[in-house]
């Protein structure tokens, strides 16, 4: 999935997943009929499956403040996995909706937190599976999150460090930890 000019305008994305000989597109339906926020700033647009169809429409919703130890990331690119395929229908029993998939992303650093000293403002960076762990245990301290004791956060339908559920890659800008 490439995403160029994300940002700028809906019109200039295209999107087709398909899976068992079944397409989906998404709709060419005007702009305000088919964006829906949490809230009246709501500044990140992205592509999500309201329900099990896995039909993926334009959304737009509101990602969690940059923190001290955070990278805001604007995406350029998000690969397309068979896992995206299988949460936005639910299944595994346990998908959230409204669903932004994406785990496989690339894009470049918009905005760093005081803390961070690992990147800069227009680094190219990437985002895997996960995007948040304790930080603390012995499995976080040797590198490998995916151990972590209190459990890592998938980059979407997991819960962010702030509580709200975690929005992935097939969006205008992701905010994750520096590591």
């Amino acid at each position: 999935l490439v995403l160029p000019g994300f940002l700028e305008s809906w019109e200039c994305i295209s999107v087709s997943l398909t899976h068992q000989s079944r397409s989906v597109f998404p709709p060419s339906i005007p702009k305000q009929s088919t964006m829906s926020s949490s809230c009246d700033n709501a500044d990140c647009l992205a592509w999500a499956a309201r329900d099990e169809s896995g039909f993926l429409s334009p959304y737009k919703f509101s990602r969690r403040a940059l923190g001290s130890d955070d990278v805001s990331i604007r995406i350029t690119h998000c690969g397309v996995c068979y896992a995206d395929l299988i949460w936005t229908r639910n299944g595994h029993g346990d998908s959230k909706y409204p669903l932004v998939p994406g785990h496989e992303i690339v894009g470049i650093v918009k905005e760093v937190g005081s803390n961070v000293r690992r990147f800069k403002v227009g680094d190219h960076i990437g985002v895997g599976t996960y995007v948040n762990s304790c930080r603390d245990c012995e499995y976080c301290n040797d590198g490998d999150e995916v151990y972590c004791d209190k459990g890592m956060a998938f980059t979407f339908n997991d819960v962010d460090a702030d509580g709200t559920i975690t929005k992935g890659g097939y969006s205008s800008y992701i905010v994750v930890h520096d590591r």
